[in-house]
C-alpha cells in the first residue's frame, strides 16, 4: 500500500484532536462511572479521599497538553498542513520527539493518559472507572509496543538510543 498524504487545515487537525482526547480521557470514564455507585460521595458531593482525584485528574490534563505542545512544534518544522497516513508506520509519526518531557518518558501523553483515568477513579469513587483504567493500561502496553517496533524501524540507532536512555513510561532514567 502506498503513503498518502493529504492537505488539512489546522483547525480540523486540533478539534480531531481534541475530540478524542475528551472523548477517551473524559467521555469514557465518565459514562463509565454512570452505571455503578460513586464510592465515597454523598448525594451529589465528593467525598473528602474524592477530592484527592482531582490531583492526578488534572496533572494528567497538563502532561498531555504540554506533551502535545511538543508534537506542534515537530510538527509546525514540516510542512504541519499535511496529514501523512502510512499504512506501515500508522502508529509512528515521522519525526522523533526527544527532548521537553520526552526526555523522562517515551510515553508522556500515555502517562497523561494513565493519570486522568487514575484521577477519575479515585474522584469518582467507580469501581468500573477503575477496570477501565486497567484495561487501559493493558492495552497501552501493547499498543506501546507495536508502535516502538514501527519507531525502531523508522529512525533505527537514534530510536536504539533514545529508548535505551528513557523508560517507556515511569522509572528511573538510564545512563548511556
Amino acid at each position: 500500500m502506498t503513503v498518502r498524504h493529504y492537505r488539512v487545515p489546522p483547525l480540523f487537525t486540533y478539534a480531531g484532536v481534541a475530540l478524542v482526547y475528551v472523548t477517551v480521557d473524559v467521555a469514557a470514564p465518565l459514562t463509565l462511572s454512570s452505571i455503578s455507585r460513586r464510592h465515597g460521595w454523598d448525594g451529589a458531593r465528593p467525598g473528602v479521599l474524592n477530592v484527592f482525584g482531582m490531583l492526578p485528574l488534572v496533572a494528567g490534563a497538563v502532561l498531555i497538553v504540554w506533551a502535545g505542545a511538543g508534537h506542534t512544534a515537530a510538527w509546525r518544522e514540516r510542512d504541519w498542513r499535511v496529514l501523512k497516513l502510512d499504512p506501515d508506520h500508522l502508529l509512528t509519526p515521522d519525526y522523533l520527539i526527544t527532548d521537553g518531557l520526552y526526555r523522562f518518558t517515551r510515553n508522556p501523553l500515555y502517562v497523561g493518559d494513565l493519570a486522568m483515568w487514575a484521577g477519575w477513579a479515585a474522584f469518582l469513587g467507580s469501581f468500573p472507572v477503575a477496570a477501565g483504567l486497567a484495561a487501559l493500561l493493558v492495552g497501552l502496553q501493547a499498543g506501546v509496543r507495536i508502535e516502538e517496533r514501527g519507531l525502531a524501524r523508522q529512525f533505527g540507532e537514534e530510536w536504539l538510543r533514545y529508548a535505551s536512555s528513557t523508560p517507556r513510561f515511569l522509572g528511573l532514567r538510564r545512563q548511556t
